[in-house]
């Protein structure tokens, strides 16, 4: 304890020592800093001090002058506010005739207010009502927040898919440059096809002339058409005739047959063996004639349907050979028929010795062709 107590006084007596060694330094410099902070405070010179006194009666100068211009801005200020009073004081007169009419109005004011209030009792009800839609609204806001999260994703989403596509419109870009080197080749061709339009045009107006004149001659070959189809009624007509005078002709040979058939059986062997020869060429002729009468029906009724309709020259010419071979051969199978005293084979030899070789007709006659079916002998 001794110890220590004397260790402590060692120390301080120590420290005081030490202390006393660096004080005079430690004055010295304090006195030095000083007198160096009021020399430069104070002026040491006479021109100084001058500068000194100058520089002062600026400052007061500068002093004065803004109190001078305060004192100005305080003056006007006064005039103004006398002029504000004034007007004040007219206001003020005409607030005091307004005022009769605003105590009027307060009472009117105060007999509003009861309907005000009654008002204002409606609107707390429509302000629960109000409150409680928004409350709704702000669950819906709270969906609606959700929902543009969900929108910020698939914004996101669709911002890679943009970038994406400014790929593929760089790539689209680079086609659209060689699509227009092919459109510049396509101009070119063009140029060259404008030209044979030009020729082609050419060309068409001297088909139109070459159309125009076959549009003309079809107009003549209708009128030629018309003609000969009126015509063909005509011979329609006599065919009809010639059908029913050789359906007459046939039931009178038929029943000219029938009584013959019905003849006496002791004839002679010959009489019998002619008799069934006739008989059976008989209903030969008779088979052959009804096969004529349905072919010539057939072509009426092609000749009707080549009158309804447009056919060409070649056609009509070949129908109407064959309508006149028809007749023939079914005047000569009649003419068989009815025998040597057939009126047909009567006329045809009065045709005959008619005719002179001078004649020639450029179309054959019903009778000539009568004549050359009844050259050959038909073997039965």
């Amino acid at each position: 304890m001794v110890q220590s107590i004397l260790f402590f006084v060692l120390g301080f007596l120590t420290a005081g020592f030490v202390v006393l060694l660096i004080a005079p330094s430690v004055w010295r410099r304090a006195v030095s800093v000083t007198r160096q902070r009021v020399e430069a405070k104070l002026p040491m010179t006479l021109d100084e001090i001058r500068a000194d006194k100058d520089s002062l009666r600026a400052e007061h100068a500068m002093a004065l002058r803004k109190v001078e211009v305060q004192l100005k801005s305080a003056q006007e200020k006064l005039l103004t506010q006398a002029v504000e009073l004034s007007r004040s004081r007219e206001a003020q007169k005409a607030h005091v005739t307004d005022h009769a009419d605003k105590d009027r109005t307060v009472g009117e004011l105060e007999a509003a207010r009861g309907s005000l209030r009654e008002d204002i009792a409606k609107r707390d009800e429509q302000i629960k009502a109000l409150a409680a839609q928004l409350v709704e609204a702000e669950s819906m806001l709270e969906k609606r927040a959700q929902e543009i999260e969900e929108i910020g994703r698939l914004y996101d989403e669709a911002s890679l898919s943009s970038s994406n596509r400014q790929i593929e419109l760089v790539s689209r870009e680079s086609e659209i440059g060689k699509l227009s080197d092919d459109m510049s080749a396509l101009r070119s061709q063009r140029k060259d096809t404008d030209k044979r339009v030009v020729e082609l045009e050419a060309d068409n107006k001297a088909v139109r002339e070459a159309l125009l004149a076959e549009t003309k001659r079809a107009v003549e070959l209708d009128k030629r058409l018309q003609q000969m189809v009126s015509s063909l009624s005509d011979r329609d007509d006599k065919l009809e005739r010639r059908e029913a005078e050789l359906g007459r002709l046939r039931e009178t040979e038929l029943a000219r047959v029938r009584e013959q058939l019905k003849g006496p059986q002791a004839a002679p062997e010959t009489a019998a063996v002619n008799g069934t020869a006739q008989a059976m060429e008989r209903e030969r002729l008779e088979g052959r004639l009804t096969t004529l009468t349905r072919e010539n029906k057939r072509l009426k009724g092609e000749l009707s349907k080549a009158g309804r309709t447009k056919s060409s020259p070649s056609e009509d010419s070949q129908l109407r050979e064959q309508m006149h071979e028809l007749a023939a051969e079914v005047v000569a199978l009649t003419a068989r028929l009815e025998g040597a005293d057939s009126p047909i084979a009567k006329a045809l030899a009065a045709s005959g010795e008619a005719r002179t070789p001078v004649d020639a007709p450029a179309v054959i006659s019903l009778a000539d062709r009568v004549r050359a079916l009844q050259k050959p002998v038909p073997a039965e």
